[in-house]
């Protein structure tokens, strides 16, 4: 009988060991899906006699009971949500005068599978609206080939309609499926109060780029102030003093006392009216950008910016990497020139 028994229990115990071994399993590297299923061989541990009985595993010590100190609780913070950069795309748009239709303009309807499940539109320093595509607009003959809200009837392309809130008249706006882009990762985007006063010499952070750079700094305006947790970051540009034909302004992120560059050098030519942009007069001014968005990711910040010039306006994509930023070759342009 006692033998029995013994065999009885040895039989449990390995019944039980099997549910943990399954649950390990599912917790690996192919989520919902057995070793065996995801092309894998089932690692098993042997139990060996000695272990085949553990008293101490049916009744779990106290802290009060065991003498030890209690444990320290869990962590059960929600991790932050992060933008992946993988998933962003070159779609956008710009609204019409009234803010109710989004049109992204094309030359064709070839997109439109990929279209259709555009359901989310962000800009404007962040802000986020629910759209759905109402049609394929075919454009007409009326057109001034300018991309804004007053040709907005005339050009060809796919319009959306605004399904709550309005979007600002003429803005510029990202497209993007809700189930790729977390709302939860978008930052709190506080442009600037007054972009005419520039930094005082003595300003901290003006010594800290003239010290990093080694270059005089010509111009440096604060664009944007950018809400985190647990320290909100800010975004400034800045316009280096010009050495023979060399030019150069940065895009600066400062989150404490970290900076982080976005470098645009240029070389003057024959024309020095036009070094970065056509007719920028060799000047920078925080005028020319705006923000469409600033987002989290796994590696820092994802800044979509809009850049202003005489001619138009160019969109963009900038991720933080390290002490830098890096262009993700996702950009968007419209043609805004006056007649």
């Amino acid at each position: 009988m006692l033998k029995l028994l013994r065999m009885a229990a040895v039989v449990l115990l390995l019944v039980a060991a099997g549910c943990s071994t399954q649950e390990g399993s599912t917790n690996g590297g192919h989520s919902g899906t057995s070793p065996a299923a995801a092309g894998q061989t089932p690692q098993v541990t042997p139990l060996s006699p000695a272990a085949t009985h553990r008293p101490e595993a049916a009744h779990e010590a106290t802290p009060e009971t065991s003498g030890g100190k209690p444990s320290a609780p869990a962590n059960t913070s929600v991790p932050a949500a992060c933008l992946d950069p993988a998933k962003l795309s070159s779609s956008f748009g710009f609204a019409d005068s009234t803010g109710k239709r989004i049109l992204a303009a094309s030359d064709d309807d070839s997109r439109l599978a990929q279209i259709k499940s555009l359901n989310t539109a962000v800009g404007n320093n962040g802000q986020v609206l629910s759209v759905a595509l109402e049609k394929w607009q075919p454009g007409s003959a009326d057109s001034n080939g300018r991309d804004m809200a007053n040709n907005f009837a005339n050009l060809s392309g796919y319009v959306f309609t605004v399904e709550d809130g309005k979007a600002a008249a003429d803005e510029t706006y990202y497209l993007a499926n809700s189930a790729e882009l977390d709302r939860g990762s978008l930052l709190a985007v506080k442009p600037s109060a007054d972009n005419a006063q520039q930094l005082d010499a003595d300003d901290p952070v003006r010594k800290q780029i003239f010290a990093l750079k080694k270059r005089g700094i010509q111009s440096i305006w604060k664009l944007a102030d950018l809400s985190d947790v647990p320290e909100d970051l800010h975004l400034y540009v800045v316009q280096f003093v010009r050495q023979n034909t060399d030019m150069l302004f940065s895009l600066v992120l400062q989150k404490g006392p970290e900076l982080s560059f976005m470098d645009y050098p240029a070389v003057t030519r024959d024309d020095e009216f036009s070094v970065w942009r056509v007719d920028d007069g060799g000047e920078i001014t925080p005028g020319m950008f705006s923000m469409l968005f600033a987002a989290r990711t796994a590696n820092g910040v994802a800044l979509g910016v809009n850049w202003w010039g005489a001619e138009g306006v160019n969109s963009f994509f900038l991720l933080q990497q390290d002490a830098g930023f890096k262009d993700t070759g996702i950009e968007y342009g419209r043609y805004t020139s006056p007649l």
